[in-house]
């Protein structure tokens, strides 16, 4: 089928606009999801967390500590450790997929002004292919710069937790083991120490590895000058 003469095409097709909008609220609603996503999955660990906690404390008063409340305590964290080690993986996933979805928008707006360049002064969030997101939420390296940032993210806090989980599951296993105070507590800690490494190295290594490939004018309007 032939292109009747004197249609328009790309962005001058009067079609364009309606097509970027409902591709800009199909990323807005994906974006949505995940955020309900991230926040029910860690909201369920921390009630999960939370009920594992109290069930505890009232099985150490009816068993007086012994080596019941150690058997099952062990039990019961490791169920709790394997909920946020999970939500945790989960929540590293749905941040590359928002990085995903912030560098579509930037896309789109990019197009937005392709059309009415006018536009530009009005614009205040990021509009040119490949802008550096910034934010470890959108899938940027980790630098000394945004550790401090990096600790108040949903995944940080869960990767807390299941730090502090580790080291306490371990410290059940070894003194069950029946190993002296000082021993139990040096595991424990240990533990904790290896597994928030683990955690870190394992959310920046997926960064990399899914972060949205930058893409720069020439990419998005071959065409255009």
């Amino acid at each position: 089928m032939r292109m009747q003469s004197g249609m328009k095409t790309g962005l001058d097709d009067p079609r364009a606009v309606q097509i970027l909008t409902t591709e800009h609220w199909s990323l807005l609603s994906a974006r949505t999801l995940g955020y309900q996503e991230m926040f029910g999955r860690a909201t369920l660990f921390v009630a999960v967390l939370s009920a594992t906690i109290v069930a505890l404390a009232l099985l150490a008063q009816a068993t007086r500590f012994g080596r019941e409340t150690l058997l099952v305590g062990a039990l019961m964290l490791a169920v709790a450790l394997f909920i946020g080690l999970v939500t945790f993986l989960r929540s590293v996933a749905i941040n590359s997929e928002d990085a995903r979805w912030v560098e579509g928008m930037n896309l789109l707006r990019h197009a937005y002004l392709e059309i009415v360049p006018e536009l530009e002064p009005y614009f205040v969030t990021g509009h040119e292919p490949g802008d550096d997101p910034g934010a470890l939420a959108h899938g940027a390296a980790q630098r000394p710069r945004n550790l401090a940032s990096s600790l108040t993210t949903t995944s940080s806090v869960v990767a807390a937790l299941d730090s502090a989980l580790a080291g306490a599951l371990a410290s059940a296993l070894t003194a069950l083991a029946g190993l002296g105070l000082v021993i139990v507590a040096s595991v424990g800690a240990v533990v904790s120490l290896v597994s928030a490494v683990l955690h870190v190295r394992y959310a920046a290594r997926y960064r990399q590895a899914h972060a949205p490939t930058p893409r720069t004018r020439r990419d998005v309007a071959p065409g255009r000058p």
